[in-house]
């Protein structure tokens, strides 16, 4: 058992030794230490398993969110986006929405924040730096307050989420021809949900390359996505036929039905989220648990150096 014995009243007598009072006070703050990791602490060293790991993880996370800001500003560039920013958010057709849809943006900002926050854990963790290690917890605890806030938000006003995903797919379908990425997505969700346009096959109208009083040859048409045949060609490895959809908005329904997909993509995408609850919960739980573990690991560290200070 521990005993102390007052010789002034700035110095105390323990079994360690002689340890000033403010020192001693700073040691009786941090929570109690195990013998182990007095003794670690005493010694100037923190828990190597605890560090390494946390540099070891958050290395990979940092080439991974590295790779995905490169391609995000490779993609930017290739389509002169960079350049063209302030432009884009002045033209009528291409709205502030527009912008933040760009498929490349997304990547920037997600390949940005992982590549920040992994550069923080892995530098804070191998120089043992409570500063860049502090950063990275509380980044980690104001993601994770968003993520439960916007689940919240998400369930509470899902009809309003619904019609913004309606219009978002207008957005893309405005802006199909010009942006290959936004042309991409849609085609693959036309195709692997079987449906055509926002609402109906009809909103493919609100695109000036395939609106009917256009002068192209896609006028009055759809893209090839939207045909039954395409989703054939897709699987089996046929020759696609990229006119299949050509004159389909001039047809009455019945006819149509028999060319492309009728049904309009909102309410495919929603049935989809529907379905796929259990496997989309998963991942939101399965990141939350990779996000708390992280959390921990860093205060635990924290915890560690602050007591190896107290010990100085």
């Amino acid at each position: 058992m521990q005993t102390t014995e007052k010789t002034s009243s700035s110095l105390v007598i323990t079994e360690d030794g002689i340890m000033p009072m403010e020192r001693r006070s700073r040691v009786k703050s941090l929570e109690s230490p195990s013998p182990r990791r007095r003794r670690l602490a005493e010694e100037g060293q923190v828990n190597l398993c605890v560090k390494y790991t946390i540099f070891s993880v958050n290395v990979i996370f940092w080439i991974v969110g590295g790779a995905v800001l490169a391609i995000g500003i490779w993609g930017m560039v290739e389509k002169r986006n960079l350049s063209s920013g302030v432009a884009r958010l002045t033209n009528v057709d291409n709205s502030f929405l527009a912008v933040v849809m760009d498929p490349m943006l997304i990547f920037v900002v997600v390949g940005l924040l992982i590549f920040l926050l992994s550069f923080c854990a892995c530098l804070g963790s191998l120089r043992e730096n409570t500063c860049l290690l502090s950063f990275f917890s509380y980044s980690l605890v104001f993601i994770f307050v968003v993520e439960i806030t916007g689940g919240i938000l998400v369930y509470v006003y899902k009809d309003s989420i619904e019609q913004a995903l309606g219009r978002g797919f207008r957005t893309a379908i405005v802006r199909y021809i010009e942006d290959s990425d936004l042309q991409f997505i849609v085609d693959e969700i036309q195709m692997g949900l079987k449906c055509c346009g926002s609402q109906a096959y009809t909103d493919w109208n609100e695109n000036r390359y395939f609106n009917c009083s256009s002068p192209s040859a896609r006028a009055c048409g759809v893209p090839h996505s939207c045909c039954l045949s395409a989703s054939a060609s897709y699987t089996q490895d046929q020759v696609l036929n990229t006119q299949c959809g050509f004159n389909a908005i001039g047809m009455k329904l019945d006819e149509a039905r028999d060319r492309i997909y009728v049904r309009g993509c909102q309410r495919s995408i929603v049935e989809w989220i529907n379905n796929n609850m259990y496997l989309i919960g998963g991942v939101f739980v399965g990141a939350v648990i990779l996000q708390i573990m992280a959390l921990c690991f860093a205060r635990k560290l924290i915890n560690d150096i602050e007591l190896i200070k107290a010990y100085w």
